[in-house]
C-alpha cells in the first residue's frame, strides 16, 4: 500500500493557501484544509470537497486547542493564516498581534502532536523595510508598521520553538505574490488585487506615486512550489526569500495589463524598491521560479472574473485609506 502523507494548511481557503492545497492533493497528501474564512472563501477549493482526502475545518487559528484532534498524526504543517496590512495595523494593531503571534502559538502547541517532517510558515518580505537590493536573508530587519512586526515576531517565534521543542522549521519571506483568487474583502490588498478589480469594471488602475517604484513579483503556484519543496528539502531551522528573482516597476507591470492609469499621492518612507536574492533557496532546495511575468499576468487575466464580486478602491477610498500613513509617515 502507498504511504499516506497528511498536512494541515492553516489558511486554506485563502489566496496562497489555497493553490497550496491544490498542489499537495494533486501530490496525493491527505489535506485537513483550516480556515475561519474572514478573508478567504471554501470556492477557492470546491473542487476537492468530495475527495475522501480533503478535510474542510472552519476554525479561527485561535481558538485551536493543544490537543486538537486534526494536529495528530500529521507529516507537514504549513501555516498560512493570519493577517497582514500595513496600513491598517497603525490605527489597529492589537488584531496583527493576536492573530499573527499569539495564532502562530496556538498552531506551534497543537503541532507539538506529532513527530512532524516539517513546520513551514509563511513569512513576508515586508519585514526587511527599506532595505538594500537585492536583498539577502542576513541583511537587516527594519519593520516599518506593527503589522511588519508582528510577521517578524511570529517568524522568530518558530524558529524558536523549532530550536526548544525539535520542530524542524522553515519561514518562506514570501515578496509580492499575485495571481488568480488575490482577493481581500478586509482591506485593500495587494496593488495587483485593486488592479485587476479596476481592470474587470474598466476603471483606470490606480497607482500609488509616479510607478517607478519597483516591485518583486512572484506568481502564485511559484509560491506553493516552494513551500512543497522547503518541506521536502529545506535545511532545519532556515529561513528563505521567495521571490521572482527581479525587480518590474509598477509602470512596467501595469503596462501588461493594459489599461488607462491614474496617479495618486506617493506614500512617502516606503521602499523604492523590493527585489529578494533568491539564491540560498535556489542553491538549498534546487527551485526556480517558473511562471514569466507575462504568463503570470495573462493566467490572471483569463480569471478576472473571479474579482466580479470583490470591492472596488477607486481614488477617494485609497486616499482616505492612506490617511494613517501619511500621518505616520510625513
Amino acid at each position: 500500500m502507498p504511504i499516506t502523507i497528511r498536512s494541515i494548511v492553516t489558511g486554506a481557503a485563502g489566496f496562497l493557501g489555497s493553490h497550496l492545497v491544490d498542489l499537495l492533493m494533486k501530490e496525493g497528501h491527505e489535506v485537513v484544509a483550516i480556515d475561519n474564512e474572514v478573508n478567504g472563501s471554501w470556492k477557492n477549493l470546491k473542487q476537492w470537497q468530495d475527495n475522501p482526502r480533503f478535510k474542510k475545518v472552519h476554525m479561527d487559528i485561535l481558538d485551536l486547542q493543544p490537543n486538537d484532534d486534526n494536529f495528530k498524526n500529521l507529516d507537514y504543517v504549513f501555516h498560512l493564516a493570519g493577517l497582514e496590512c500595513p496600513v491598517t495595523s497603525l490605527n489597529k494593531p492589537e488584531i496583527f498581534f493576536s492573530a499573527n503571534i499569539q495564532g502562530t502559538v496556538k498552531v506551534l502547541q497543537a503541532s507539538k502532536q506529532s513527530a512532524l517532517k516539517k513546520f513551514v510558515f509563511a513569512g513576508s518580505s515586508a519585514i526587511y523595510g527599506d532595505a538594500s537590493t537585492p536583498t539577502l536573508e542576513t541583511d537587516s530587519i527594519g519593520p516599518m508598521t506593527p503589522s511588519c512586526l508582528t510577521k517578524s515576531q511570529a517568524e522568530e517565534t518558530v524558529l524558536h520553538w523549532g530550536e526548544v521543542f525539535n520542530i524542524p522549521t522553515n519561514s518562506l519571506r514570501i515578496f509580492n505574490a499575485y495571481g488568480p483568487r488575490d482577493l481581500n474583502k478586509l482591506y485593500p490588498g495587494s496593488a495587483f488585487s485593486i488592479w485587476m478589480k479596476q481592470k474587470k469594471s474598466n476603471h483606470p488602475l490606480t497607482i500609488i506615486g509616479d510607478g517607478s517604484n519597483a516591485r518583486d513579483f512572484v506568481y502564485c503556484t511559484d509560491v506553493a512550489n516552494a513551500f512543497f519543496i522547503a518541506a521536502l528539502e529545506g535545511k532545519n531551522g532556515e529561513v528563505y526569500n521567495i521571490g521572482s528573482g527581479q525587480a518590474v516597476t509598477l509602470n512596467e507591470f501595469t503596462d501588461q495589463l493594459k489599461g488607462k492609469k491614474k496617479y495618486i499621492k506617493n506614500k512617502e518612507d516606503e521602499p523604492k524598491k523590493t527585489w529578494g536574492d533568491i539564491s540560498k533557496f535556489q542553491f538549498h532546495c534546487n527551485w526556480q521560479p517558473r511562471i514569466p511575468l507575462a504568463s503570470g499576468i495573462e493566467f490572471s487575466l483569463d480569471a478576472i472574473d473571479d474579482w466580479e464580486d470583490t470591492p472596488e478602491w477607486d481614488e477617494d477610498g485609497l486616499n482616505e485609506f492612506l490617511k494613517a500613513w501619511f500621518e505616520v509617515y510625513s
